[in-house]
């Protein structure tokens, strides 16, 4: 094959790659660069869970009992449930004045305290979910926050996905490089990203009420689905003379 040939290929295969900001070197002679993914699904095996506790008050002592004692009946029964106390996180107290304004007289005026407490839990029986989350509410969170999903063997999973990632670069740029009747000569720069996506529970129906009968319906309105953990290779591959 000519040279100038092989300049045009190197040209075609390489236009419109945006490879990222590990991008691999460039090289100066007759090139393909490609970019391989791997995916590799898993359900997850621990959650992460966020609740809140608000209590507001005109007196600060008040609202901070309430929203202490609500904290303290959740940890006891997380406890009770199975739940190590390495897994269960508190945090310390946030307290902020309010005001309403009022209309007659135009002004702001107090309205009291909100004291605000955080709990962290790390579920590692992720069956356990939805009912854990549910018994939150009924103790007295009256907050939740995203929950966060993952996998123990994350490491292995994406070693699995890495491998997925170095078969397909190596198969497109030999498809590539098949397509314009060149060969491939060896790899000239390899350089790797990850991408680790996290899934969201999906909410079926809204968040039951906290005085709600039935655990059917409380797991019903969860489906945790699947995380995806994605490899991406970026590679450069020298095409022969």
């Amino acid at each position: 094959m000519g040279k100038n040939m092989k300049k045009l290929i190197s040209l075609i295969l390489t236009s419109g790659i945006a490879f990222g900001a590990h991008a691999a070197s460039i090289p100066d002679e007759p090139h393909v660069q490609v970019t391989g993914v791997g995916e590799v699904w898993a359900t997850p095996d621990k959650v992460t869970l966020n609740v809140s506790v608000n209590e507001h008050s005109k007196d600060v002592v008040t609202a901070k009992k309430a929203a202490d004692d609500k904290l303290a009946a959740m940890i006891l029964a997380l406890k009770e449930q199975g739940v190590a106390s390495k897994d269960i996180h508190a945090s310390q107290l946030n307290v902020r004045s309010k005001t309403r304004y009022n209309r007659d007289t135009q002004t702001n005026e107090f309205d009291g305290y909100e004291v605000s407490r955080n709990l962290s839990i790390i579920l590692r029986n992720i069956d356990s979910y939805a009912q854990t989350l549910q018994g939150l509410i009924q103790q007295g969170a009256n907050q939740v926050g995203q929950s966060q999903f993952g996998l123990t063997n994350h490491d292995e999973l994406f070693s699995q996905a890495q491998q997925k990632a170095f078969k397909d670069a190596n198969a497109k740029a030999n498809t590539y490089a098949e397509g314009f009747n060149a060969r491939i000569e060896k790899v000239y720069s390899i350089s790797a990203q990850q991408d680790y996506a996290r899934p969201m529970p999906q909410v079926e129906a809204m968040m039951v009420r906290a005085d709600s009968a039935g655990s059917a319906k409380v797991e019903d309105a969860y489906n945790i689905g699947e995380i995806k953990v994605t490899a991406k290779v970026n590679a450069v591959f020298l095409l022969e003379d």
